[in-house]
């Protein structure tokens, strides 16, 4: 003789569908993740030099990413002379984080241990503050083409912080 189980299952609970707005932020703060982590990873290269440029590749792959979900086209070119244009003028504090980081995986023996330290999380630092820059201009309505890099080198400097913490 079997016996009859009732199974009852959770509640079931209404939740409001997202907006296109706040589906694209959700999105996008994936993304900005997804490639803080991947930054992070490529930190961890232990040739000197080789590891700045794959971050930068990164950078460029995510805000071609984040510029697609806000409907725009994004060249290698434009991102690159924006991506310039921040980042060297935040030089003074964070390039040349940057740049001991990846010059201390050259000293023998304790080079590389140190530099796995230092870059992941200044990479992972640097790619969280340059997402969320170009993140907040193309919510805002921004495009590549009226990207002012003189105002958003002060916001990247302060986002820089921030994801340094």
């Amino acid at each position: 003789m079997t016996e009859k189980v009732e199974i009852k299952g959770p509640e079931v609970v209404d939740v409001p569908e997202l907006t296109d707005a706040e589906r694209i932020q959700e999105t996008s703060r994936s993304i900005i993740r997804k490639y803080a982590a991947v930054s992070a990873g490529l930190g961890l290269i232990p040739v000197p030099g080789l590891d700045v440029l794959t971050i930068g590749t990164a950078q460029y792959s995510m805000i071609r990413d984040l510029a697609e979900i806000y409907g725009y086209s994004a060249s290698k070119e434009q991102v690159r002379v924006i991506l310039a244009s921040i980042l060297g003028g935040a030089a003074p504090g964070i390039l040349t984080s940057a740049g001991v980081g990846t010059l201390v995986k050259a000293i023998p023996f304790v080079g590389p241990i140190a530099g796995m330290v230092v870059m992941p999380s200044l990479a992972a630092a640097s790619t969280l503050a340059i997402g969320r820059v170009f993140n907040e201009h193309f919510a805002a309505g921004g495009t590549l083409l009226n990207f002012d890099t003189d105002k958003m080198r002060e916001h990247f400097k302060a986002e820089f912080e921030a994801a340094k913490k």
